[in-house]
């Protein structure tokens, strides 16, 4: 251990600071109450986590997105009892692994200066911090990418077998990370056909390449046989490449952003939506059911068939791609990455857009200073050049953003560091004719890379930050700070149905009556067939007593939903709604039939079946109810709430023996239920019971609720 520590001591030290520096980031970040509630990838992944830990640990679908961030996600979370900090924390450590490999990689290749230029460079690096503290896969590809880099290039010339199945295997673990790295991988292996151990016989060098190979599969072979046995479809690890590919090449595409013209995909549609409506869009065409890979299959042939259809276009909008990529702007797909400087001193010093866009800006043209330095050592570079060439058209056909681009950044900043050191060198040595053609090319490449060509370096999707912050407060019970964003998400998107609706329905629960009533007629001006506004204007009708207008609202509503695409509970949700609007007003043939509906979308739900349990108990047919509830009971633990209802109805049928006895199932599901309290003690005084035990219950209920009026009133008879 203290050889290891001593060989190692500069990438320790690096690491070390690389994760004192994303803690420090972490703290911060954690005073903002909008840390404890991840938002769009985050949420999905961290939410998929918890599934594998608590209900289906190997999945009942094809996995979608590959599988290994999710379950080493969910290993965090228990290891940390699912704290969101402690989880990001751990999950940082990886960065040291990644930068031991890279600063290896580098001192193989160049020298310890290098090698320690290049770990700092990444240890501070903003962009990183930003995505390696974030619940996404990027942190946990980039250490397996590096290290699968890393002993290819140290062991090129390697004859041992162990040595190439175990470096297939990393990127084989890469792959189930992020599949696209596959694409790189026959550029590897053709590359150590030509050149590795040249003196040695190509059928030796054939075997060692297939023998890399065969680690690859040997970690995906699994994945594939998990989901041929779950689903019966061959998938060989996720079956989200193909609307990948059509998202970043459509007739609506423009290289930043998720755009199709098959589905609306506004600023409210999660990533669990977003492949229910692509899968209703498809299967609507073919007009069948669709297993996952025939989508995957349907998706990637309307992308060839845009290409092929639109050659000018689809070249054009490469060349748009290619400009994204190289440009210094930072592309954000989820939380915006100069919005978060707002959030940390830290990240404001580390990432900026003034004069030049950092740090990316820098990175690249430090890059191209350095590959032109080191330019007669193409064929010792060649593997992180083969990477990095071959990599790029994983991006570029589909979608460019900063999360993306990481991947390039380790090879990027090896040959950087090489470039400034090398730079050093030549100002030591005062070789200054020598700085003329690699200076110039910096600066040219500076002032070109980051200048703002087409929508790159546009920074006025702040809707969506604002939107996202709404979101997050709402959830945290905040709903002043909720209407705060939204109203400034609508400062910058005043049409947005999703934003107006969201609006409008925390300022209904804010008691701001009118505002509410405002902005639900401006989503609806907005978008007239966004079906969550109808229902949630009912829900304020109904509370101003406005029934009929809420049962229209309802109703119009329902009319909106897609079948395909909309969850079965916001359907249910709203049939429930409509059950209440007929019931107060008077009209239980309809409550009845609404509540039908609700049950015939989902008949495994108990509790619908004791939601109409109670229900008919209320109309007084109590053998229906009673039947009713008994089959409730078998498909789910009643509540509280049913508990008190049932025995509520044994009352209404003068039975308050079994009434008390199902107030206490009540009690003993939550024994903060006053209302079962007075029940008991109504009963009881019924059935002529000592006046003290009424007066017991009676405490109890005002233990919980003081000013109870029934029970006030059974206190004053009592006296």
């Amino acid at each position: 251990m203290k050889k290891f520590i001593s060989e190692n001591k500069w990438p320790l030290i690096i690491g070390g600071i690389a994760v004192l520096l994303r803690l420090v980031y972490l703290v911060e970040l954690s005073q903002w109450p909008q840390f404890a509630v991840p938002m769009i990838d985050e949420k999905w992944h961290w939410e998929w986590a918890h599934e594998i830990m608590q209900s289906s640990f190997w999945g009942e679908q094809s996995w979608f997105r590959a599988p290994l961030y999710p379950y080493f996600l969910a290993f965090l979370a228990a290891v940390t009892g699912s704290s969101i900090f402690w989880s990001k924390l751990l999950q940082t450590l990886l960065c040291v692994g990644t930068i031991f490999f890279t600063y290896r990689l580098a001192h193989h290749l160049f020298n310890r200066t290098v090698a320690i230029v290049a770990g700092l460079i990444y240890a501070v690096y903003g962009t990183l911090i930003f995505y390696e503290t974030m619940f996404l896969i990027p942190v946990l590809f980039l250490f397996f990418v590096v290290w699968g880099m890393y002993r290819f290039v140290v062991y090129f010339d390697s004859k041992v077998t162990a040595t190439w199945l175990l470096t297939g295997a990393i990127f084989g673990l890469a792959a189930i990370a992020r599949p696209n790295i596959l694409l790189v991988i026959p550029f590897l292996i053709l590359w150590k056909l030509i050149r590795s151990d040249r003196g040695a016989a190509f059928g030796r060098r054939l075997i060692m390449s297939v023998i890399m190979l065969c680690g690859v599969l040997a970690v995906v072979a699994p994945v594939t046989i998990r989901n041929l046995i779950v689903t019966g479809d061959f998938v060989l690890i996720s079956s989200q490449g193909g609307i990948n590919l059509y998202l970043g090449n459509n007739p609506n595409a423009d290289g930043l952003t998720m755009l199709m013209p098959e589905v609306d995909l506004d600023e409210s549609v999660s990533w669990r939506q977003f492949g229910v409506q692509t899968k209703a869009a498809a299967e609507r065409e073919t007009g069948r059911s669709m297993t996952d890979a025939e989508l995957s299959a349907f998706w990637t042939s309307r992308a060839v068939d845009f290409i092929a259809e639109n050659p000018s276009h689809f070249l054009e909008l490469v060349w748009k791609k290619c400009v994204y990529l190289v440009n210094g702007f930072e592309n954000s797909d989820n939380v915006d990455i100069y919005y978060q400087r707002t959030k940390s001193a830290l990240f404001s010093v580390l990432v900026w857009h003034k004069l030049i866009y950092f740090p990316f800006g820098l990175l690249l043209p430090l890059f191209l200073l350095g590959a032109y330095l080191y330019r007669r050592d193409w064929i010792k570079l060649a593997p992180l050049y083969i990477f990095l060439i071959a990599y790029m058209p994983s991006i570029v056909l589909f979608l460019v953003t900063a999360r993306h681009r990481l991947s390039l950044l380790p090879f990027l900043m090896i040959l950087a560091a090489a470039g400034i050191v090398k730079l050093r060198d030549i100002v030591v040595q005062r070789k200054y004719l020598l700085l003329i053609a690699p200076v110039a090319l910096f600066l040219i490449s500076l002032v070109i890379l980051n200048g703002r060509y087409y929508d790159s370096g546009y920074l006025g999707e702040s809707f969506q930050i604002h939107f996202n912050q709404g979101i997050a407060n709402e959830q945290l019970g905040d709903l002043a700070g909720a209407e705060r964003e939204y109203e400034l998400a609508i400062s910058s998107f005043p049409y947005s149905a999703p934003i107006l609706n969201n609006l409008a329905f925390v300022q209904y629960r804010l008691g701001k009556t009118v505002e509410a009533e405002n902005n639900y007629l401006r989503a609806i001006d907005a978008q007239p067939d966004y079906p969550a506004t109808y229902h949630n204007y009912a829900v304020l009708a109904v509370d101003n007593n406005l029934l009929d207008s809420a049962l229209v609202l309802y109703q119009m509503a329902l009319q909106r939903y897609d079948t395909a695409t909309t969850a079965t509970g916001d359907i249910i949700t709203t049939h429930l709604g409509m059950a209440d609007a007929f019931e107060q007003s008077q009209r239980p043939d309809g409550a009845a039939h609404s509540y039908r509906q609700a049950i015939s979308i989902d008949d495994s739900r108990g509790d619908l079946l004791l939601r109409y349990s109670a229900f008919l108990a209320r109309q007084g047919e109590f053998q229906t109810a009673d039947s009713m509830f008994a089959a409730g009971q078998l498909l789910g633990e009643p509540t509280a709430g049913d508990w008190f209802n049932w025995g509520f109805s044994f009352m209404l049928r003068n039975r308050p023996a079994d009434g008390i006895e199902k107030m206490h199932r009540a009690l003993a599901a939550d024994s903060s239920t006053y209302q079962a309290y007075y029940a008991i003690a109504a009963a009881s005084h019924q059935l002529g019971q000592p006046r003290d035990t009424v007066l017991k219950y009676l405490d109890l209920c005002f233990r919980y609720q003081p000013n109870y009026g029934p029970a006030v009133n059974l206190r004053n008879q009592l006296k």
